[in-house]
């Protein structure tokens, strides 16, 4: 990481570049005793001898930022407390601009984390104040609602084929059509095979696959669960988890702890 970085940043890789995002800095004068900041750190992977540089900050400060990479362009929303809906960075021409917001006003005071369909130009964008699910058009720079009561999915959300999965903790996996607007029904061949802790996060493998992974302090692990997915006949949803137990990957003793986005 950047010497400089401050705790609670993003990072998001996006062509040959590597960039730090947002998060947060001490200052005593403040009650809180600290600030968010909107300082942003590159690195060329192409360079990197070079290491870290710091290039154009954002418009607005921001800790723990929603960021996602597309075409060439960095896409940040807002997770807590907001100036804007969103802001986008154009590598090519090192400038930073604000979204198009929604067509209505809305709470943006908290997010969902947004989830990339690449293959249709789509953010999907979720508020719990409103419970409304929107869709960001990146191609054409345009927000509209595809859903006014959608269940939150935390940060656990993936899309295949045109369908966005999410997981709620301890409840289960729903299935939304994004192109006829509808939820699917979900059956399952072979059942979960563990309790998954809160903080699970939901992630599209391709090839008809999803995992379900989590970090594991106390045994210092990355853990995860794969599944199948396939639709039926009548238009429902099939998954069968792959395997009896959760599978343990250990992450390094020099690593700390770790978050999955």
């Amino acid at each position: 990481m950047p010497p400089d970085a401050p705790s609670n940043s993003t990072t998001v890789s996006c062509g040959n570049h590597v960039y730090v995002i947002g998060g947060i800095c001490e200052n005593d004068a403040n009650p809180s005793g600290k600030d968010d900041v909107n300082d942003v750190f590159q690195l060329d992977l192409k360079d990197l001898e070079r290491g870290w540089r710091k290039t154009t900050s954002m418009l607005f400060p921001r800790s723990f930022p929603h960021v996602l990479a597309a075409e060439g362009k960095i896409y940040v929303f807002e997770c807590m407390g907001s100036e804007s809906f969103g802001k986008v960075y154009d590598i090519s021409g090192d400038i930073w601009e604000p979204l198009s917001p929604p067509p209505e006003a809305i709470d943006i005071r908290v997010l969902c984390v947004p989830v990339l369909n690449s293959s249709r130009s789509q953010i999907l964008v979720h508020c719990y104040a409103s419970g409304t699910l929107y869709t960001y058009y990146y191609d054409r720079k345009s927000c509209v609602c595809l859903e006014q009561k959608f269940c939150s999915w935390f940060d656990s959300a993936a899309i295949m084929d045109d369908v966005l999965y999410t997981y709620i903790y301890n409840c289960s996996l729903e299935a939304y059509n994004l192109l006829d607007k509808k939820h699917l029904p979900i059956k399952w061949s072979s059942e979960i095979p563990v309790v998954e802790p809160q903080g699970s996060t939901l992630y599209r493998l391709g090839n008809g696959k999803l995992i379900l992974g989590w970090v594991n302090n106390l045994h210092r692990g990355f853990e995860c669960i794969r599944f199948n997915i396939w639709c039926n006949e009548q238009g429902g949803i099939h998954a069968a988890a792959e395997h009896q137990f959760a599978i343990t990957v250990p992450y390094p003793e020099y690593i700390s702890g770790i978050w999955f986005f």
